[in-house]
């Protein structure tokens, strides 16, 4: 059974909010503002795996110095720091791979209807009379689109008939039904015809707005033979922006009319940038980072900076854009919040095998002590604290006594 999680889940959740607060914009907010809670605790596992790898480089770092000519030992080291902090490495990865199907459904729902209108494409192949033998016609088409109606319905659309082969100087009827779900009564796509400039010549097209689509070809050729699903939001303002479906792009932003897409473009690029600044833990003091984490960081900073520009040369509906900027600042919340909490101490393998100590007050130059605090007293063979050293010092207090009591006396003497 495959799930259509635009279809089955993110639409109709899109619908009862437009519903209820009669507005496709405010049907967004409330979408994305929806779907981030439900992967809060995806999110929460992600930053959190993330700031735990940042705590544990020094004592990594400590690791690879103390046994830098025996790489086995690293490894073996490694491997037992985080068993033993019950750390998995890739464990940042599983909640983005089980979220991230989920974000592509919602970004789905935002770029097709209602919001941008959609086309399901039907391939026709002219041939001549002698290769007759080739021809078939497919019930369907391969895709399909959904289409949501003033009235509150939804279905998914396809083409019949589908991809065909015919003779030239045939036709064919196109028309639109429901695959799932079900269409108006008064459903009408606009119909287009698409191939070489020499080939479509002479085909005759009927009613190009309806819903069918009467086409004969009269010369042989390979054709694509398009029905645009319109969308009945895309001209909807929400707040500063004057059409939630707009598409601009390029030297199109320029003009007055596309100020509310530079603005949303600006703003995702800013929320982009705080969220990615919340998610990095700041660097501990005297700690040196390596090259790796180091192009790591400055990748990080020029990422908004690239998709910001990206984005202003690839054409999405204005609508898109509100999506990701809200998703942004709710990113930026949800990390904050998790970021704040107090983070557990790390069990180190050097050192101190089994105790609890704190990661950050480890340095390079207190794994040379091995584990024994500056100043202890020597042991002999057996393990026992060897006494000599303070009984010689007890001697030599008792030394110095009777050497200060003739002094003493001697200056009694004189007074007398």
């Amino acid at each position: 059974m495959n799930i259509d999680i635009t279809y089955q889940f993110m639409i109709p959740m899109l619908m009862y909010f437009a519903k209820v607060t009669h507005s496709y914009g405010w049907a967004i907010v409330l979408l994305t503002l929806a779907v981030r809670m439900l992967v809060w605790p995806l999110v929460a596992k992600q930053t959190q795996s993330m700031a735990k790898m940042s705590q544990l480089q020094p004592q990594l770092k400590l690791i690879q110095e103390r046994y830098k000519d025996n790489q086995e030992m690293v490894l073996k080291k490694t491997q037992e720091f985080y068993s033993k902090n019950k750390l998995n490495p890739m464990g940042g990865c599983l909640p983005l791979l089980i979220q991230l199907p989920i974000l592509l459904a919602l970004f789905g729902t935002f770029s097709g209807p209602p919001f941008g209108d959609k086309t399901v494409d039907v391939k026709v192949k002219v041939v001549e009379k002698a290769q007759a033998a080739e021809c078939h016609r497919n019930e369907t088409s391969g895709g399909s689109v959904p289409y949501i109606s003033t009235d509150e319905t939804l279905g998914k659309v396809v083409v019949f008939p589908g991809d065909s082969t015919i003779v030239k100087g045939e036709s064919i009827d196109f028309a639109t039904r429901p695959s799932q779900g079900q269409l108006p009564d008064n459903f009408k796509v606009y119909w287009q015809i698409y191939g070489n400039s020499k080939d479509i010549q002479g085909i005759i097209n009927h009613e190009p707005y309806g819903s069918t689509f009467h086409t004969n070809f009269t010369n042989t050729g390979e054709f694509i033979v398009k029905a645009k699903i319109p969308a009945i939001a895309k001209d909807e303002s929400f707040g500063f922006i004057k059409s939630l479906g707009k598409v601009a792009k390029g030297v199109e932003l320029l003009k007055p009319e596309n100020i509310d897409s530079v603005i949303l473009i600006v703003l995702f690029g800013g929320t982009m940038w705080l969220s990615q600044k919340l998610t990095v833990p700041k660097q501990q003091p005297g700690l040196e980072i390596s090259e790796q984490q180091m192009a790591q960081q400055q990748a990080m900073k020029s990422m908004p900076i690239m998709m910001t520009v990206m984005f202003f040369f690839i054409p999405l509906p204005t609508g898109v854009f509100l999506y990701m900027v809200i998703s942004n600042v709710m990113q930026s919340l949800q990390t904050w919040i998790i970021m704040k909490q107090p983070t557990q101490p790390l069990v180190a393998v050097l050192d101190v095998e089994d105790g609890v100590v704190d990661i950050g007050s480890v340095k390079p130059t207190d794994a040379k002590s091995n584990g024994k605090p500056k100043g202890s007293a020597k042991s002999d063979n057996n393990g026992k604290s060897n006494p000599n050293k303070s009984s010689k010092s007890d001697q030599s207090d008792k030394s110095e006594k009777p050497g200060t009591a003739d002094k003493v006396d001697k200056a009694d003497d004189a007074s007398k």
